[in-house]
């Protein structure tokens, strides 16, 4: 008699760690399926003001969000069912031996809550100027100017396309910036 199994009798423990790692992923494709629907469901209660075709409602954007989830859902099930599964990953690609760069992390954070004064003061446009160029400096940006006319960049395209295209609330000026007219 052979002290060898046959495959098929006892699973080994690598193949049992792979199949709990398939059960998993398919758990998690199930899952955003289900969030999928929940925010395609949601998003039938979103009330838009009557008259409001000239613009796109609110539920333009949950609505293409949530598609979009569900067929990615869909279409990495179907992958799944068929036997196409991603590898695990051996490793990060990040050097365990330096600690958090608090300094970095203060700036960016800084930089975020300083939205809530340039807002107001600065307006959209200029606001999210100095967020994009405090956040990107505090990531190591080389020069600080492109970081600038970048972020500057970013806050018209917001404005316009938010502001003007979409009717979003989103101040062109503030009140140290009110003689500019937009």
């Amino acid at each position: 008699m052979s002290t060898a199994t046959s495959a098929g009798a006892t699973p080994s423990g690598a193949s049992a760690a792979s199949r709990s790692a398939r059960i998993e992923a398919m758990a998690f494709v199930g899952l955003i399926a289900l969030l999928s629907i929940a925010v395609l469901i949601a998003t039938t209660t979103i009330r838009e003001p009557p008259g409001s075709t000239n613009t796109l409602g609110a539920r333009v954007v949950p609505y293409a969000v949530g598609g979009l989830m569900l067929v990615s859902a869909i279409a990495v099930l179907i992958g799944q069912l068929r036997g196409r599964f991603g590898h695990a990953e051996e490793g990060e690609d990040i050097d365990l031996e330096h600690g958090t760069s608090w300094g970095s992390t203060g700036v960016v954070v800084l930089s975020f809550l300083s939205l809530m004064l340039t807002i107001p003061h600065l307006g959209w446009p200029l606001g999210v100027t100095i967020l994009f160029t405090g956040a990107s400096l505090a990531l190591g940006a080389k020069r600080w100017w492109v970081a600038v006319l970048i972020g500057l960049a970013l806050g018209v395209v917001t404005q316009v396309v938010f502001g003007t295209l979409l009717g979003l609330s989103l101040p062109a000026t503030g009140t140290l910036t009110s003689w500019i007219g937009l």
